[in-house]
């Protein structure tokens, strides 16, 4: 699990304090923080002209620029529009079909 500034910048705009704390200790598990360089800014711009919502272009850009081998998500519409993507250098899974992807 990575985590990033950008994740730190969205979990402290969570309004609930328990959520916005539990949301930040599981965060607190990553194995690295990674920083938004200039290769993922251009690349959260690719993925904005490809449909994909400004933060989640961000988040998506980190990962694949970071090597993550998964982004796993809850959002339909963001998985929709991430795999027809060709910009993306990871692959986009859905939250419950994360353990089937793992076990291939």
């Amino acid at each position: 699990m990575l985590g990033s500034e950008a994740l730190d910048y969205e979990l402290s705009r969570i309004p609930d304090a328990t959520r916005r704390n539990e949301s930040m200790a599981l965060l607190s598990l990553a194995a690295e923080r990674l920083m938004i360089t200039e290769d993922m800014e251009l690349m959260s711009d690719l993925l904005e002209k490809d449909g994909i919502a400004a933060m989640d272009a961000v988040h998506l850009a980190i990962a694949s620029c970071a090597g993550a081998d998964f982004f796993v998500t809850c959002d339909d519409k963001l998985l929709r529009k991430s795999r027809a993507s060709i910009h993306l250098q990871c692959q986009v899974a859905p939250l419950l079909g994360i353990i089937a992807e793992i076990l291939k």
